[in-house]
């Protein structure tokens, strides 16, 4: 019985911390409603244009944004309070939403309303998540990172699986108005939720420009040896989440199913990432950080292998649900490893790269599994994809010694 709690997740923080409840409860709520907005965006944009182009260009420019309100959030939780910065950002995430909301409502809604709240929901959005991951270990003891990780990610999960969903459900019984407006709503009570939390400047406020800010953040990284082969692992680790792209012409090429089970496809690795955080409880004990990352990172790829190996669905589920497994816990652990190791004044900078790293990571990826299935036949894509992952983890890890070998020792670590 001790050895089956040991491997649940770890509930502590949300029993012990009032402010980690309502940062848990705001996450949880905001992710919902964002769930709502992943659908109803490409749904009205292509109402209203018929353009596949156009619904890709709106994703575009929200990507885009939000990878350079990363840095810019960075920059701010590292100046200000970082509770205010994160009400804000919501606050004015909110509002375009409402406007969004509105426009959906009128005679002829307008394309250019979308393109310019989609650039304030980027910022919006950037800038919050980043403050946000800044919050976390102001509120709860280190030891109990990993398992603030884990409840995080599996927010992370669950909307994934159940938000989109949910907006479906919602846009076909009203239409994307109402789908706009509940988003507004329920970024109205996570913004509430935030302002709940008592008030959390930076340790150190940094007084250099504001670029000089985002550079000695990667310098930091960089002097500390730990954290920036974390963030460059990440980096890599996100590489694989390019498997997506290849699903649409896997299912029909070498399956031979169609949308429906396209859709199973596409849910099975957030299943496995539930499992993951579900039973993440053994994370908070680990002390050699580096090596589990590394072993996760390779069930993450192992497991877009397997699903590749065979035409057969039920196998193909399976590796995918354990990339999706393997992917998560080894989220959970770079993110304590990188929090535990990170000094407060550099927190706001260092979410930043952890940002970027995730943003620019899938976009590369999705561009390199398209590459894979350009050289090599859809049979074989998602293999070579996966063996390649594979490869990639053998040479970090061999390349990475300083992340390998280190053990938490409970002290900050700053390896020069």
């Amino acid at each position: 019985m001790a050895v089956f709690e040991k491997l649940l997740i770890d509930l502590d923080p949300l029993r012990t911390s009032r402010e980690f409840r309502y940062l848990f409860t705001a996450r949880v709520v905001s992710l919902f409603g964002l769930g709502f907005l992943i659908v109803a965006v490409p749904v009205q944009v292509y109402q209203l244009t018929g353009s596949t182009a156009q619904v890709a260009a709106v994703s575009a420019v929200i990507g885009v944004t939000t990878f350079g309100a990363t840095f810019a959030g960075g920059v701010l939780a590292d100046r200000y309070d970082r509770r205010n910065v994160i009400a804000l950002a919501r606050g004015t995430a909110g509002v375009a939403f409402a406007l969004l909301a509105i426009n959906a409502f009128l005679p002829e809604p307008q394309m250019w309303a979308i393109y310019v709240l989609a650039v304030v929901d980027g910022i919006a959005g950037g800038i919050s998540s980043t403050a946000l991951m800044a919050v976390t270990p102001s509120l709860i003891p280190r030891d109990k990172l990993a398992a603030a990780g884990a409840l995080m990610a599996l927010t992370a999960d669950l909307g994934s699986m159940i938000g989109p969903a949910l907006g479906g459900v919602v846009i076909a019984a009203g239409g994307v108005g109402v789908a706009y407006a509940l988003a507004a709503f329920t970024t109205a009570i996570t913004t509430f939720c935030i302002t709940r939390l008592p008030s959390l400047p930076p340790t150190h406020v940094a007084e250099e420009s504001p670029l000089k800010s985002v550079v000695s953040g990667f310098r930091y990284a960089a002097h500390n040896r730990v954290v920036g082969q974390v963030l460059i692992v990440g980096f890599l680790a996100m590489l694989l989440s390019g498997w997506a792209v290849l699903i649409p012409e896997f299912a029909d090429e070498v399956l031979g199913v169609g949308p429906s089970v396209v859709g199973l496809l596409y849910t099975a690795p957030a299943v496995g990432a539930v499992v993951g955080s579900l039973t993440s409880g053994w994370t908070g004990s680990i002390r050699r950080y580096g090596l589990v990352v590394y072993l996760l990172m390779a069930v993450s790829a192992a497991g877009l292998v397997g699903a590749g190996a065979t035409g057969v669905l039920a196998v193909v589920l399976l590796g995918l649900a354990a990339h999706g497994f393997g992917d998560s816990l080894a989220d959970v652990v770079r993110y304590a490893t990188v929090q535990r190791n990170t000094s407060d004044e550099y927190r706001g900078r260092i979410a930043a790269v952890w940002g970027a790293q995730v943003t620019a990571g899938t976009s590369v990826g999705a561009v390199a599994a398209g590459v894979v299935a350009s050289l090599v036949p859809i049979s074989m894509a998602l293999t070579i994809y996966g063996v390649a992952g594979v490869v990639i983890i053998a040479i970090m890890f061999v390349a990475t010694p300083t992340l390998r070998r280190f053990e938490d020792t409970g002290d900050l670590e700053a390896v020069g």
